[in-house]
């Protein structure tokens, strides 16, 4: 029902990875090339056939993932509350934990709580993105910028980061105007938390219209595009890579995708024809 491999490989795993065209920017010169993101797709885990969670992951070790969820979650307190664990035969993308009934006397797993319901079978990336789509605008294209000005805002926000430079424990997420003037700043222990505080301070500025670029010190998922791009944003910068999910996302909605933004270069995954060469 569950195996576990440990052995060393050179390659990674099929299916973790997706060949990429890019624009890299190296000493102020830009050429085309080829790259490599990770693979992020949803899981939707389903326990004894009805809907209990939707994550997005890199594919592989999804029994692992079900039956570690299901126990930090409370849902089982052992292993032995499983009793099989199998995807869709219609979709790898789904996962379904069957639960050894619950006794009499109690013992057993424990009730589960729902935490999302997403009812669909066969559920897939391209079909998620398709979803989103139909909700956000796609991006206007009305900036030009050099890529020394994106990394000027990037050394702009990690001045700010107070917490970071004490500890080295957290993420951070700036939004700027089409001036590249700083409109706002978070920091967080989580990611995800980080830019929802700075979106939260743009609305509650009323400043919603003036974000043009966002800048994020963490790995570039489908889950930060998709809450950057609530905003409208044109740019999505980030000194860590993307996933494939994410630069799908970003593609559908004319967002430029940048990642590795560090000193001395970055790479431009989508709509590199804002961004110019220094």
């Amino acid at each position: 029902m569950y195996e576990n491999n440990l052995m060393k490989v050179d390659m990674p795993a099929p299916g973790t990875t997706t060949k990429v065209k890019l624009k890299r920017y190296r000493e102020g010169k830009a050429y085309d090339t080829d790259g490599v993101v990770c693979t992020e797709e949803p899981l939707e885990i389903m326990i004894n056939n009805e809907p209990y969670y939707l994550t997005m992951r890199l594919p592989g070790q999804d029994t692992a993932l079900a039956i570690g969820l299901c126990f930090t979650e409370g849902v089982i307190s052992t292993f032995r509350d499983v009793l099989s664990v199998n995807h869709c035969a219609d979709s790898a993308n789904r996962l379904n934990v069957y639960l050894v009934p619950q006794n009499p006397t109690g013992t057993g797993p424990a009730k589960k709580r729902r935490r999302v319901l997403y009812a669909s079978c066969g559920i897939c990336g391209k079909e998620q993105i398709s979803d989103i789509c139909t909700v956000f605008t796609k991006s206007e294209q009305t900036l030009r910028v050099k890529l020394s000005e994106i990394l000027h805002m990037q050394k702009k926000i990690e001045s700010e980061q107070l917490v970071f430079s004490a500890t080295g424990g957290t993420q951070m997420a700036g939004l700027f105007d089409a001036q590249g003037g700083l409109l706002a700043f978070a920091e967080d222990v989580g990611r995800h938390n980080a830019l929802d505080k700075a979106i939260g301070q743009i609305l509650v500025t009323g400043k919603e219209k003036e974000v043009k670029t966002a800048i994020l010190s963490c790995r570039l998922s489908y889950e930060m595009i998709q809450k950057a791009a609530r905003l409208g944003v044109e740019i999505i910068a980030g000194a860590s890579a993307p996933t494939s999910a994410a630069m799908g996302l970003a593609g559908e909605l004319h967002i430029t995708l940048i990642g590795f933004l560090r000193q001395g270069g970055a790479n431009v995954y989508t709509f590199p024809e804002r961004i110019a060469a220094d």
